[in-house]
């Protein structure tokens, strides 16, 4: 599926998922840039929520899982405890998170960047939509989001007691164990490059090749390299990719005078992903000087890894026992909303395995029986947190 943030998909999936959740008796309300909350109130206003949920934007082509899945098991797991009849003290949030995929406006976590503090109201202007021309404040006041709200609605971080949020792992970890529940230990974060290499446009046929600048074959030259680095590095968990190659004019007949990239480097610790991007930059600088062109560095986000809550983690293993699901520590590489969420709640996120590691594709796969056994753990533990009347 294809359902990029503020879109018309994704308006119709809000739409319905505000429908669902009002059948379910949640109260439902919807923030400046498009977050939605479904609320399930406790007996005591005065104590602090407790938060769950995802997202349901999409990367282009991708698949029905992601994001999705951790917003249906906590829509279940409100109708769980809502069904069981028990009064909590405090109130359960099933949240939609605007924007978490980076595919559209170069910029990820729309939504839990804003609540934490960390979107400027700055960008929602100055950051376009390649395809459309479209301002992301264009967007969201196109999708009837009422962003004139957007300094009172985030004025102050939200306080919160704890974030769960579920997802699909995508990668083939968990299949590969025959363990249905990963208990995630720590996110990694982004470094977000656009590199720019210019060159000399000439005639394919016309320019020796002894006397070439050939932005593009610079621009190969500095993605194996980056490759390189990464393979070589000493981080625990570490990943870089060059995701698109752009050559201009791109024709044929002609080599290229510029070529951009884009970079994505990410690490469990701060300090691997600081080493491996500086090594880059010094890399491309001498491979650009050595093959006569130039390159311009563009860095849109930088963003700090994250370390799961204690407590938490341990809570979701416990509860994952106690149903006799196995289960197993892992690190996540893809980024999620909790990254942000950090910022101003101890968050925690359990994997369901995604059938031959494949996310981002429309072949993602997850079985409903895995997703079954994750919701069981969520509400156990939400069961847990929405009892507790302790500060």
């Amino acid at each position: 599926m294809s359902r990029p943030v503020y879109g018309r998909a994704w308006q119709r999936a809000e739409s319905y998922l505000t429908h669902e959740m009002k059948n379910l008796g949640l109260s439902v309300q919807r923030d400046a840039v498009g977050n939605l909350y479904g609320e399930l109130p406790g007996s005591r206003p005065d104590l602090l929520p407790i938060w769950t949920g995802s997202h349901i934007d999409s990367v282009p082509h991708g698949g029905c899982y992601d994001g999705v899945a951790g917003i249906l098991a906590g829509m279940e797991a409100a109708r769980l405890l809502r069904a069981g009849g028990k009064a909590y003290p405090r109130t359960l949030s099933v949240n939609v998170y605007a924007g978490e995929e980076m595919s559209r406006f170069g910029v990820c976590c729309i939504g839990s960047r804003a609540l934490s503090g960390k979107l400027c109201e700055e960008s929602l202007t100055s950051s376009v939509d390649p395809d459309t021309g479209e301002t992301l404040r264009e967007a969201m006041e196109h999708a009837g989001v009422e962003v004139e709200r957007y300094a009172d609605d985030f004025a102050r971080r939200p306080k919160v007691y704890a974030s769960l949020e579920l997802h699909i792992e995508q990668g083939d970890r968990l299949e590969q164990a025959g363990i249905p529940i990963g208990i995630v230990t720590g996110i990694c974060a982004p470094t977000n490059f656009y590199v720019d290499v210019y060159g000399t446009q000439g005639h394919a046929g016309g320019v020796p090749m002894d006397s070439r600048r050939d932005a593009c074959m610079a621009a190969c030259e500095i993605g194996l390299a980056l490759e390189q680095l990464a393979r070589t590095s000493k981080g625990e968990y570490l990943t870089a990719t060059v995701g698109s190659m752009e050559t201009f004019p791109g024709t044929p007949s002609v080599i290229p005078g510029r070529v951009r990239l884009s970079v994505d480097i990410r690490a469990i610790r701060e300090q691997d992903k600081a080493k491996l991007a500086d090594d880059f930059r010094r890399v491309a600088e001498e491979i650009a000087m050595r093959r006569g062109v130039r390159v311009v560095f563009r860095e849109p986000s930088d963003d700090l890894p994250v370390h799961c809550d204690d407590r938490l983690r341990r809570l979701l293993a416990a509860k994952a026992a106690e149903l006799d699901y196995p289960s197993m520590p892992l690190i996540s590489g893809p980024y999620h909303d909790s990254l942000f969420l950090h910022a101003f709640s101890p968050v925690a996120m359990l994997f369901v395995p995604s059938k031959g590691g494949i996310s981002h594709d429309r072949r993602e796969d997850t079985s409903l029986e895995d997703i079954a056994k994750g919701t069981d753990v969520l509400a156990y533990a939400l069961d847990v947190l929405l009892s507790r009347t302790g500060e």
